[in-house]
């Protein structure tokens, strides 16, 4: 697998946590699932533009 393909297949599991994480956030206090989702977010975004600049070099087929 190419690091394209490798960072697509990340960030589709990323979005999937974060999906996850926002549906299982229910009325009471939930500050570890928004740490979680905070983090899980900032990654998903870095994997977003990591894969838009192997794009930019030509990288990603």
């Amino acid at each position: 697998m190419t690091d394209a393909e490798l960072l697509r297949e990340e960030i589709a599991e990323l979005e999937a946590q974060i999906f996850r994480l926002r549906g299982s956030m229910g009325k009471a206090d939930n500050g570890v699932k928004l740490q979680r989702l905070a983090i899980v977010t900032r990654l998903c975004n870095r994997c977003k533009r990591a894969l838009a600049n192997l794009s930019a070099r030509g990288e990603a087929a």
